[in-house]
């Protein structure tokens, strides 16, 4: 994928721009006061005109050479650091959450200022040149990233006839994500049935052991219960994380419960992105 499409840079523009409103209404001015003077002054127009395009768009190359340059060195860095899943992996789980106040958004995906700052200091002492002394480099690393996903969600998504959530039970539901984790690398334990103390699926891989609600709801957002079901069955269950998806979305109050109860929330948008990566499904 092109990355010129991030390095436009209107700067030039907006200088050029003020000068030549200014000249225009100077001819003006001499159409009205000194014909004479006026044509003479529309050529010397013309020629600044020509004269200022050229320069405008050596200007932007030369700008888009440099950034060119320096985004290279930020993937080659990136690459070299094998950072490339982190990132993908920090926009997964950050960048779908609803913000309320001042953010920095892109394509549906928004994070909050403080989050940015800690991932921009995680690539510095990775050894990625990024800036802590504005926004521009990161803001460019992030919208590649999130262009990139996106298009691909796209291209995938048109080749695979879609499913629908609205077709699936509650055991349905948590039949597929069942083997969605599965699929991810974890070996998973169906719990849900009554009683179940909150616990649908229980997965493990490794060190982890992730206590899973499923919640298939279609219209309505998931709130602070479901949050609070998943904390007290993670202790039940013995589990060192615990997560809540859904086919819908979720309350401000449960996305602030989450964060300080520690609990991953998957709402439907990455949900679909993670069924078409690791099940090649199309869900809608």
């Amino acid at each position: 994928m092109s990355r010129r499409r991030y390095l436009n840079d209107n700067s030039f523009g907006e200088i050029v721009a003020p000068i030549v409103v200014f000249y225009f209404f100077y001819l003006l001015l001499q159409y009205f006061t000194n014909r004479a003077n006026f044509w003479k002054w529309l050529l010397y127009g013309l020629f600044l005109v020509i004269i200022l395009i050229v320069s405008m768009l050596g200007w932007k190359e030369l700008k888009y050479r440099r950034k060119q340059k320096r985004l290279d060195n930020f993937f080659y860095d990136i690459k070299k650091a094998g950072l490339e899943e982190y990132i993908q992996n920090f926009i997964r789980r950050f960048g779908l959450e609803k913000k309320r106040g001042s953010v920095w958004s892109y394509r549906d995906h928004s994070f909050d200022w403080n989050r940015l700052d800690d991932f921009r200091k995680f690539l510095r002492d990775k050894g990625v040149k990024i800036s802590l002394d504005n926004w521009n480099d990161t803001s460019l690393l992030l919208q590649y990233y999130i262009q990139e996903k996106e298009e691909k969600l796209t291209r995938e998504s048109i080749s695979i006839p879609p499913q629908k959530f609205s077709n699936l039970t509650a055991t349905d539901f948590e039949m597929l994500i069942y083997r969605l984790f599965e699929a991810i690398g974890y070996s998973v334990q169906h719990t849900g049935r009554v009683g179940d103390q909150g616990a649908d699926l229980i997965a493990n891989k490794g060190q982890e052991r992730v206590l899973i609600q499923a919640k298939c709801y279609l219209n309505s957002p998931v709130g602070n219960d479901a949050v609070q079901q998943a904390v007290a069955a993670k202790n039940h269950y013995d589990c060192n994380k615990a997560t809540v998806v859904t086919t819908s979305s979720f309350t401000t109050e449960a996305i602030e419960l989450s964060k300080t109860n520690n609990v991953e929330l998957i709402s439907k948008k990455r949900l679909q992105e993670m069924l078409l990566e690791y099940l090649k499904e199309n869900w809608d």
